[in-house]
């Protein structure tokens, strides 16, 4: 009998962190298929950033096991950042290096060819308007301009799998709309993605699925569909949303 179970990209098997006596995850179990859109959802402070930089094999977990394309996300993290693209919300950069230098030096970390990568993502920086702007320091950029170009960064590289951190905050209504774009079109040609956000209106646009983590325990995952079941198919995702998030949840 063939297997057709789809192939995992992200597993978490009852991930924890502590830093010291704060419990920031607790228990966290779930998976993200290859291909699969994702969104992690809960209110602020509710660990999705430390999460994120578990991934990334920033930081390492405290109990549990974290894979990324069955690489451990922290013994293995110098693989898995050729496998991830990984946006920070607030992306630093080097104050004496312009746009342009930072993503020669990125592609060259990459083992790629910067003439030819940077010929091949022109047009991506030119679409996110930064063409006028990429041979100026990345230090004197706005929020939403060091946004744009840390997607570029996490792009580069044509990585399996994009992990955004709140990607859409700092930028106007129009770049909003563009990321949206951007990130359909990649998820078309297979790309994983996971991002957070507590924007519901992102969710209901991009996501087939969501995991949802309240004061650092899983409180939700699964479809948009079968989250809506649980209160009612014309419940609206923010009321779900409000209700896994409050103290006495009713499902």
């Amino acid at each position: 009998m063939t297997n057709t179970a789809p192939s995992l990209i992200i597993q978490l098997d009852h991930v924890s962190k502590f830093f010291g006596d704060k419990i920031a995850l607790n228990d966290i179990s779930f998976s993200v298929p290859v291909g699969q859109f994702c969104g992690l959802l809960g209110p602020n402070g509710a660990g999705k950033t430390t999460l994120f930089r578990l991934l990334m094999g920033i930081l390492k977990t405290t109990e549990g096991k974290m894979l990324i394309d069955h690489y451990d996300a922290f013994d293995d993290r110098v693989v898995v950042k050729q496998i991830v693209g990984f946006l920070p919300d607030e992306p630093v950069f080097y104050s004496y290096m312009t746009g342009q230098e930072i993503l020669e030096l990125s592609a060259a970390m990459h083992g790629l060819d910067i003439k030819y990568t940077m010929e091949q993502i022109f047009p991506l920086i030119d679409r996110l308007r930064l063409s006028g702007d990429i041979r100026s320091y990345a230090d004197e950029y706005s929020r939403g301009m060091k946004k744009k170009l840390g997607l570029i960064l996490a792009l580069l590289h044509s990585p399996k799998l994009l992990i955004l951190d709140e990607p859409t905050n700092g930028l106007d209504v129009e770049s909003t709309h563009l990321f949206y774009d951007l990130m359909l079109e990649e998820s078309q040609r297979g790309t994983t993605v996971i991002f957070s956000t507590h924007l519901m209106d992102q969710v209901s646009r991009l996501c087939s699925h969501v995991v949802v983590i309240n004061e650092g325990k899983q409180v939700a995952k699964g479809s948009l569909s079968e989250l809506r079941a649980t209160l009612g198919p014309k419940t609206s995702l923010e009321e779900i949303f409000l209700n896994l998030t409050t103290r006495n949840p009713t499902i």
